[in-house]
């Protein structure tokens, strides 16, 4: 069963955030995509510490310690000039658990992507859900390009890129690089 797609308005309790969209993924389990919150520093840094190694180094490239709260409040209050960052949620007993965290880092009229999808919820459509998101706001936004790095043994994001229409090859640094030319977006007038 691949990942559906439902569009939904309804709202977020606890931000108030109007959610992008609700996925049901592989699993049949259902997670909402939305835009981040200035209150999500704590959510933020539940999921983070709560990684695998071996996805801290797919994320970061390094292996680091656990995220300090100092970093989960800036990665949560995030410059919506220079960035733009979606969330993955679940609802679990009344609380809202985020579950994966893609962001597009702008520059000029390119931006790069990084996304983590936490350990228990990788290989069920969420990281296509999410990055298949990020295309449609970087339309929205006016970029012409995207990019994704990564390592060359992370398979599964190099199968999403490749799955999105990414070009890839290798960069000067052994690190995979992909490439998204995005169409411009038509503005109504």
């Amino acid at each position: 069963m691949g990942s559906k797609v439902l569009y939904v308005l309804s709202c977020s309790e606890s931000t108030g955030e109007v959610f992008i969209k609700e996925v049901r993924l592989k699993d049949g389990s259902l997670v909402k995509i939305r835009y981040i919150d200035v209150d999500d520093s704590l959510r933020l840094l539940e999921m983070y510490n709560s990684l695998s190694q071996d996805t801290i180094y797919n994320r970061f490239f390094v292996f680091r310690d656990k995220l300090t709260l100092e970093e989960a409040k800036k990665m949560a209050a995030i410059s919506k000039k220079d960035e733009i960052a979606l969330v993955g949620v679940i609802n679990r007993g009344g609380d809202s658990t985020i579950i994966a965290d893609a962001r597009i880092y702008i520059e000029g009229n390119t931006g790069e992507i990084g996304i983590v999808v936490h350990d228990r919820w990788q290989n069920k459509g969420l990281g296509t859900a999410l990055v298949s998101e990020l295309i449609r706001e970087g339309i929205k936004r006016g970029l012409k390009r995207l990019k994704i790095y990564c390592l060359p043994e992370n398979r599964i994001m190099i199968h999403v890129g490749e799955k999105l229409g990414f070009k890839y090859g290798m960069s000067e640094l052994g690190v995979v690089r992909m490439v998204l030319d995005l169409p411009q977006a038509e503005h109504s007038e």
